[in-house]
């Protein structure tokens, strides 16, 4: 039988994302058995401690300090729902402006509703900075149609060019799970939608 506290560990390990059964007993057994993991620990909790979401963009930044995505001046953003998504932009290199993270989707069925996202941030960002491009990189889901539609009625009267990434990725996709090439020609092949 497992002692209460090799369970909770257990427990703890399963709450992280992607974590199942099998892989949070790995996890807890390794943890006790290999000592230096102990400070494996000890340092993602010492680092994330020091890193907070900046509240008008969605990146990550340091406690003390402007967050370089938002801080600096750019000729676009780039508006995704989630950071795996921002990095699978990266990765491609083929974008070279700003960032906007809206923490999710707009989705009432899981109770994600507009007021929930970083939608409000956006608009104040493109009043802002007028004339700049927003480029609504979204997957093309029922959930991320409707997070544009509702981005383009926010945006409506502002001064910004807003466009949306190719229909080239598959339906119910996000850009974080696609390969470089399908990335970069959903990005070349972008439409304006205002």
């Amino acid at each position: 039988m497992l002692q209460t506290e090799v369970r909770q560990l257990i427990e703890e390990f399963r709450k992280l994302p992607g974590i199942s059964l099998k892989n949070a007993h790995k996890l807890a057994y390794s943890v006790l058995n290999e000592p230096a993991l102990k400070n494996v620990l000890k340092n993602i909790v010492s680092i994330t401690e020091k890193l907070e979401i900046c509240e008008n963009c969605g990146f990550f930044r340091n406690h003390s300090s402007t967050c370089i995505n938002c801080s600096e001046k750019n000729s676009e953003i780039c508006v995704v729902a989630t950071y795996s998504d921002m990095l699978a932009i990266e990765r491609t290199g083929c974008f070279s402006g700003s960032y906007h993270i809206l923490g999710g989707l707009i989705a009432p069925l899981e109770n994600c509703l507009p007021e929930d996202l970083l939608i409000e941030q956006l608009r104040n960002r493109a009043l802002k900075d007028p004339g700049i491009e927003i480029l609504l990189a979204l997957p093309f889901s029922i959930e991320g149609d409707a997070t544009a539609l509702y981005i383009k009625d926010v945006l409506d009267g502002t001064d910004v060019l807003l466009s949306r990434i190719a229909r080239g990725l598959p339906a119910g996709c996000a850009p974080d799970v696609l390969d470089r090439r399908t990335v970069l020609e959903a990005f070349s092949g972008k439409t304006y939608i205002n």
